[in-house]
């Protein structure tokens, strides 16, 4: 519950806003909540009518999966609540005045915050390290590191992205995964957490299919199970689509992405992992414990099916997200499609935080020079490591504090050129994305906007120049 409240008090506190796709997401759930439908044709006049909407038999409906706005229903009928109490203007009027980002804001923390938890309890499951205090110390660091030295921060947090719920069911669905290979119940808890992600992502058919198919051969058994647990949210899924679409899949899920992969593909696999304003490795250094982690795990001669299926989905999904016409995700900040992929990394990087943790027998007792030149040399590895550890934590905390916390990070993607209109952008170093909040706070002319709330639908994306 600390780790709940701390994560969530965090990320409402901090000001950055980006709204762009999630324009609709809260709209979508008053909708729930007030008609009992995914259609906006009670909302009408929209704000930007034409932006992520779709209109289907003269209805009106969201664009970009709906199942996203579920996440935000709690949060709309306490505001209703409160309303009803005297206090605020109500969902409705929110959504009707455009000052629903604030509900977009605690949606995704709470999403966030939930996220940490399972994340936390998935490194308890994993770590050995000794005691039960110090493992839930570690388990408490992983999870602290997973928020806020990666885009959970920056970019998930930060409005009522597919990402958020993605990771949250992702994560929940590990945790269950893990659970069930050490043979505890979980898998039909983990099918219908890999439903519910793809009902919010339909790039997470990835691990949906994969963890399925490790069922199928590691637990053949229980995968009557698994499946058991994916119908309900499927059932729900594909009634909603047939009623407001009239079709199984919504269509973003049938023609809502462009693929061009001929031509392009090198340059996006290569921009999603190094692009100094896409790159996985600049926003989420972490990352590379998941290697290291995998690499420990086969060198233990414990690279079982289950880990070998989680090393597996992220190099699937970079492969995927590289073929998209958009590969960086538009207007956003760091490496948004991949942020996906972050609850895998965590998973994937607890054998390297063992290998981390552990203490040799000869750095317990002994001095130096009765130790062994074998166990010396791994000291000296593990000092290493930890201390690239810490300067790559440190590195994401900073770059991803910006993202969430200063406006001129995202202001990037438009400041002097959009990033849609110049892709060309993506690849300048001599002004990097993950930079470009630092610099202007340091030497931008009008620095008073930069910790504004939500200032970036306040007051826009005026041209500041910034000293080199």
């Amino acid at each position: 519950m600390a780790l709940f409240v701390l994560v969530f008090a965090v990320d409402v506190a901090c000001p950055n806003g980006m709204t762009a796709d999630s324009i609709r997401a809260v709209a979508v759930g008053v909708s729930i909540v007030h008609w009992h439908t995914i259609a906006l044709s009670h909302l009408q006049p929209l704000l930007d009518p034409g932006q992520a909407v779709t209109v289907a038999h003269g209805q009106i409906y969201p664009f970009f999966p709906w199942a996203v706005s579920l996440f935000s229903v709690p949060w709309i009928v306490g505001s209703d609540l409160l309303h009803k109490l005297g206090l605020g203007e109500g969902s409705v009027a929110m959504v009707r005045s455009t000052h629903d980002w604030g509900l977009q804001i605690v949606s995704m923390a709470s999403v966030i915050a939930g996220t940490a938890v399972f994340v936390y309890f998935t490194a308890l499951e994993l770590l050995r390290v000794g005691s039960r205090a110090r493992m839930r110390r570690w388990s408490l660091g992983v999870a602290l590191a997973f928020v806020f030295t990666t885009s959970v921060w920056s970019t998930a947090g930060r409005s009522m992205w597919q990402q958020g719920p993605s990771i949250l069911c992702i994560s929940a669905a590990l945790f269950f995964a893990v659970r069930a290979e050490s043979g505890r119940r979980g898998f039909a808890a983990m099918g219908a957490s890999l439903a519910v992600a793809y009902a919010v992502r339909p790039t997470d058919i990835i691990p949906l299919v994969l963890l399925l198919a490790w069922v199928m051969l590691a637990h053949p058994r229980r995968l009557p199970s698994a499946i058991a647990g994916a119908a309900l949210p499927a059932a729900v899924f594909v009634t909603v689509n047939l009623v407001a679409y009239h079709q199984v899949l919504s269509p973003y899920y049938t023609g809502g992405q462009g693929f061009a992969v001929s031509g392009t593909m090198a340059k996006a696999l290569a921009g999603n992992l190094v692009s100094p304003a896409r790159g996985l490795v600049w926003y989420c250094p972490l990352v590379f414990l998941s290697i290291v982690g995998v690499v420990v795990k086969r060198r233990a001669g414990e690279l079982t099916r289950l880990w070998q299926v989680l090393a597996v989905i992220p190099v699937l999904h970079w492969v995927v997200i590289s073929s998209f016409k958009h590969w960086w995700g538009g207007d956003s900040y760091g490496p948004r499609l991949f942020t996906d992929m972050l609850p895998i990394f965590a998973v994937l990087a607890l054998p390297a935080v063992e290998w981390l943790a552990q203490r040799t027998a000869v750095e317990v007792g002994g001095g130096a020079a009765t130790r062994p030149a074998g166990p010396r040399r791994r000291a000296g590895y593990r000092t290493l490591v930890a201390g690239l550890v810490i300067v790559a934590a440190v590195w994401g905390f900073a770059v991803n504090a910006q993202g969430a916390v200063l406006r001129s990070a995202w202001c990037w993607n438009s400041e002097p050129t959009s990033v849609d209109q110049q892709p060309s952008k993506l690849w300048q170093w001599n002004d990097p994305q993950f930079l470009r909040g630092i610099r202007t706070l340091v030497w931008g002319p009008d620095r008073s906007t930069e910790l504004i709330r939500n200032g970036v639908d306040l007051y826009g994306c005026p041209v500041e120049a910034v000293r080199p």
